[in-house]
């Protein structure tokens, strides 16, 4: 969550207005990562350490049960502050430290190795998840750089919080609630975001669907992360966001294609048709391929 700027009530009402909306979530999910991270923070910011302290020790003891070592030992020194007084903050700072096992020792430098594949192909500690936290915290900028007034940022604050818990096919963001919204500055806001995050927008429409570009990135990954690609040049891939303040999607794209990328902001309806156009395209080429194997046979 981006941090609070600046005095006064009305920042403090919107810092608990994303406090409630995290808790609304871990209701239905009550191990979601970045909701309990988000909560640590967001306690903290307000000064309400004891809640921050309850939301940091879950947290860890959630990154402990999954096995994420670098997650847990990145919290680390956060919980050790709160171990003193803590008997259970204590006892999970001795589980990730027997978590993370002795210090590597070194090594000369190897030839460097391709990432080790984790779930369906995707590199080892890239994950495939929905993260509220850095919508929130798009939402968050874009209402400070008064690009929302704080009407409209609870709001959609509101339409991401009923969206994540409920059942849907389509990606989630803060520019498809906006265009959802039929938000008359949109395009105000794709300059903005674009400008600041150095992330040029693109017009899907122009380019031509390719299965073998679409199919570089994991559907499940496209889905839950908003980023696909959609073209390439020479080796490297174009890839379009929804999210260009969210670093992490970058990193993990390029983790995955193994290639350099070159990152675009694109509308959300226009991300939606390339997604569906590709997913359909990809399935028909696997019923040729499965009939014309069946005619050889």
């Amino acid at each position: 969550m981006a941090k609070a700027k600046g005095k006064g009530g009305d920042v403090e009402s919107e810092v608990w207005a994303a406090i409630a909306a995290f808790e609304q979530i871990l209701e239905a999910m009550p191990n979601d990562r970045a909701s309990l991270d988000a909560l640590a923070d967001a306690y903290e910011q307000i000064g309400d350490l004891a809640k921050a302290k309850e939301y940091l020790v879950r947290l860890g003891s959630v990154l402990v049960e999954e096995g994420d070592i670098a997650g847990a030992q990145g919290i680390l020194e956060k919980v050790k502050g709160y171990a003193a007084d803590d008997p259970e903050a204590e006892e999970l700072v001795a589980q990730i430290e027997a978590l993370g096992g002795p210090a590597p020792v070194e090594r000369p430098k190897a030839k460097k190795e391709a990432p080790k594949p984790g779930k369906k192909g995707m590199p080892k500690g890239v994950r495939a998840v929905f993260n509220m936290a850095d919508e929130l915290s798009c939402a968050w900028n874009l209402m400070e750089a008064g690009e929302l007034t704080q009407e409209e940022y609870a709001s959609v604050v509101q339409d991401l919080t009923d969206m994540s818990s409920g059942e849907t096919e389509h990606t989630i963001s803060v520019l498809h609630v906006l265009e959802g919204r039929q938000f008359k500055n949109l395009d105000k806001i794709m300059g903005y975001v674009a400008k600041q995050c150095e992330t040029p927008i693109i017009s899907l429409s122009n380019f031509e669907l390719r299965t073998d570009v679409f199919g570089l990135i994991p559907d499940e990954f496209t889905m839950k992360c908003g980023a696909v690609a959609f073209e390439t040049l020479g080796d490297d891939v174009l890839v379009a966001i929804l999210n260009p303040y969210n670093t992490q999607i970058r990193k993990d794209v390029k983790a995955i294609t193994g290639r350099t990328c070159h990152f675009f902001l694109a509308m959300p309806s226009e991300f939606d048709q390339l997604v569906t156009n590709g997913k359909e395209a990809i399935a028909e080429k696997a019923l040729l391929e499965a009939e014309a194997e069946e005619d050889e046979e």
